[in-house]
């Protein structure tokens, strides 16, 4: 009458594998149902995820290819860039010594750019020269940085790149 220990062993490592166990204990069936329905879904968020990774990756491939393509219709056969020349000084320079036409906005955002740095820095020459920064509500200079003239040190590349030599020169000396 009395099972052996080996069978209790057994048996109590499969008992959760029988459905009559499950069928017994309800809360468990339910337990059981919800871990399964959401490692399902879980697995399947996963490869829906992957999928549409492989999709957007095969069209940046597709979209690299085509660029690339373009870049070596745009070569000549020594790799330099080929372009329009024009000698009207309205034109941007790449290497290869090749020039193309700009964009006219481009050329008057580039105007309004330079037309603001030369009414900040006129303003800092009138108000604050040799001083750190200028407070333009007040109109007063302020040695925030030491007295190191910061505005001037700061605003010697900006004024050489757009070729505000006058200014410039005078920010050197």
């Amino acid at each position: 009458m009395a099972r052996s220990r080996s069978s209790l062993s057994s048996s109590s490592k499969w008992r959760y594998c029988n459905p009559s166990y499950y069928l017994k204990r309800p809360k468990r069936l339910a337990l059981l149902l919800i871990v399964f329905v959401s490692a399902t879904l879980v697995v399947w968020d996963r490869q829906t995820l992957v999928r549409e990774h492989e999709v957007e990756v095969s069209k940046l491939s597709e979209e690299v290819t085509r660029l690339q393509n373009m870049l070596e219709e745009l070569k000549d056969s020594n790799g330099n860039a080929v372009g329009k020349i024009e000698n009207n000084g309205k034109h941007g320079k790449i290497p290869g010594n090749k020039v193309f036409e700009d964009d006219p906005t481009d050329i008057q955002r580039r105007e309004k750019v330079k037309e603001a740095m030369i009414h900040a820095w006129s303003s800092y020459e009138k108000y604050a020269w040799g001083q750190d920064e200028l407070q333009p509500q007040t109109k007063n200079g302020v040695n925030s940085f030491g007295g190191l003239g910061a505005t001037l040190i700061d605003a010697l590349d900006t004024l050489y790149i757009m070729g505000l030599d006058e200014q410039f020169q005078r920010a050197r000396e």
